[in-house]
């Protein structure tokens, strides 16, 4: 793709695009239509975006990490008011994130739960005295009970006695983030050991019929390196190697489908299947996955892809997608967080959230840092811009 030219960083020109009969409907990569840029209030490496129904007010928020700020944003304003191209954050549309306590000075990821508790594996990190370089050491794992508004966060217990304050940095936390609060439970891997976590405490889970560790090839188990979990009732769980991972639950009904990628396949299951089912995608590697009503869209190393839902079954085929959604970033970007707010609506009528981040040397791609940062979508904006 051709760098883009300094003096048009602002406004681009977009032009047509043909419709791909593959996943390569590539969102974030053809430049279609002016739009101006708004400047982000969310900027640098996204670690974590989720669901929160804070217990003091029985609020929905979105919250969010990002080295190593984390931020906290009313769910309903964007989605009740409209969005629109303020850059001045004085409206809820756009931007309208506020700063909150944070457990750590270093990269924070987040989990929530049904119980509006959220936690948090921050870095413990140290100088290199050789290069003055900052070097990961440790983790901890801190919990916040939003039912007290003056709450601290606080050390996470484990049952397990082998497992200190300081965690390996072979861990990984993450939860089903579902539209309904009560389907909501994290998790938290460690040396390859699953932790359930709840009411500041670290259980450990096996293997049962309750959480289900088979691969996309229905016979692998993945229990010592699963990155992610969905559920279709928050009684059972299914969880896989990768972190993008999703359902097609809203805040009305429980999920039919569960969705899942690897590479550049995506799984899928219906309630009651007996195992994965696989769809090749002719796309990058794919990062992050959100379901809208009739799309799955897929953060890729690429930019945004998106292949058509058939049924809520995954056929393969792409579409385009909501209004400029193939202008403003170029395929030099990763999108590493996808989040739909409303997958029962189609993608131009439900807030879309991305983040963006490029890896490698931006120059020489034509990224910029400017657009390693939270992007969204409005319907009442329709058009994609940064957060």
């Amino acid at each position: 793709m051709k760098k883009l030219s300094k003096s048009i960083i602002s406004v681009f020109i977009f032009s047509a695009i043909s419709l791909f009969t593959s996943c390569n409907g590539v969102v974030f990569d053809t430049i279609r239509e002016e739009v101006k840029l708004s400047d982000a209030q969310i900027q640098g490496t996204i670690h974590s975006l989720i669901r929160v129904t804070d217990s003091s007010d029985s609020k929905e928020y979105l919250y969010l990490s990002a080295n190593p700020v984390v931020w906290k944003k009313d769910i309903d304003n964007a989605v009740k008011n409209g969005g629109t191209d303020s850059t001045d954050y004085t409206t809820s549309e756009h931007g309208h994130w506020s700063t909150t306590s944070r457990p750590g000075n270093n990269y924070v990821r987040l989990a929530a739960n049904h119980n509006g508790e959220i936690y948090s594996l921050s870095s413990i990190v140290k100088e290199v005295t050789d290069d003055g370089e900052m070097e990961e050491i440790s983790r901890e794992l801190k919990y916040l009970d939003t039912s007290d508004k003056d709450a601290l966060w606080q050390t996470v217990t484990f049952d397990d006695e082998s497992i200190t304050s300081e965690i390996s940095l072979a861990s990984s936390i993450f939860c089903t983030n579902t539209p309904k609060y009560e389907n909501r439970y994290a998790f938290v891997r460690i040396d390859g050991k699953i932790y359930k976590l709840e009411g500041g405490k670290a259980t450990l889970i096996e293997e049962s019929s309750e959480y289900n560790f088979t691969s996309g090839d229905n016979s692998t188990s993945i229990y010592s390196k699963a990155r992610g979990v969905s559920t279709f009732d928050g009684i059972h769980f299914f969880f896989t190697e990768s972190a993008a991972i999703t359902s097609n639950e809203s805040y009305n009904s429980d999920a039919t489908m569960i969705y899942y990628a690897s590479s550049t396949t995506v799984y899928y299951r219906a309630a009651g299947d007996s195992g994965w089912t696989a769809v090749s995608c002719d796309s990058s590697a794919i990062r992050s996955i959100a379901v809208t009503k009739d799309k799955l869209l897929l953060g890729t190393t690429s930019g945004l892809d998106n292949t058509a839902l058939k049924g809520g079954k995954p056929t393969g085929s792409a579409t385009t997608i909501s209004a400029n959604a193939t202008s403003t970033l170029s395929s030099s970007y990763t999108v590493p967080i996808l989040l739909t707010i409303d997958p029962t609506k189609l993608d131009t009528a439900t807030d879309i959230y991305a983040a963006s981040n490029f890896e490698g040397n931006p120059s020489s791609t034509s990224a910029t840092r400017k657009n390693a940062s939270l992007w969204s979508y409005y319907p009442a904006r329709s058009k994609w811009n940064r957060e």
